[in-house]
């Protein structure tokens, strides 16, 4: 990406979860890694923590939105999920976790502003979520995995 596009491109890598619960801290813990690791001058990396309607504040000027959080399909621990705004439903299978309902509420909120910017959200099943400052084995070793997904989505 030449300099003029990276002036015009902005993507915002968003990491979004609860750290004190274990998995449920995947999405934090995982941009805070990537940003260690170094990001294209483009990409700006956020602890979304769990602050849920605040974030519609980071949407101004981003042409393209990453969200890294962990879900509950009923899947296999670990197992690794790409899907777009659109796709989620609360009817589904999905369970939400106390941060997601101010996360769909930001991206519903965006849409009908018309401020949302392209999104991908990459979702990973958690083994555990429970009182823990660490990710379980199984989500840990799923992490590089998620990084190479992430890092080719950032840098299309």
């Amino acid at each position: 990406m030449t300099g003029q596009d990276s002036q015009q491109h902005k993507v915002l890598l968003l990491g979004v979860g609860n750290v004190i619960l274990g998995d449920e801290g995947l999405g934090v813990q995982v941009v805070n890694r990537m940003s260690e690791m170094g990001l294209p001058d483009y990409v700006e990396a956020i602890d979304g923590g769990t602050l849920g309607l605040s974030l519609l504040n980071l949407l101004e000027g981003v042409t393209k939105l990453v969200i890294i959080d962990c879900l509950n399909a009923g899947a296999e621990p670990g197992s690794i999920f790409r899907f777009h705004p659109d796709d989620i439903t609360v009817e589904g299978n999905v369970d939400l976790s106390f941060h997601d309902l101010g996360l769909i509420e930001v991206l519903t909120m965006a849409k009908v502003m018309e401020i949302l910017p392209e999104t991908i959200i990459f979702g990973v099943q958690p083994e555990k979520v429970d009182w823990d400052l660490k990710l379980s084995p199984i989500i840990e070793a799923k992490i590089p995995k998620l990084i190479e997904l992430v890092m080719a989505e950032i840098t299309k």
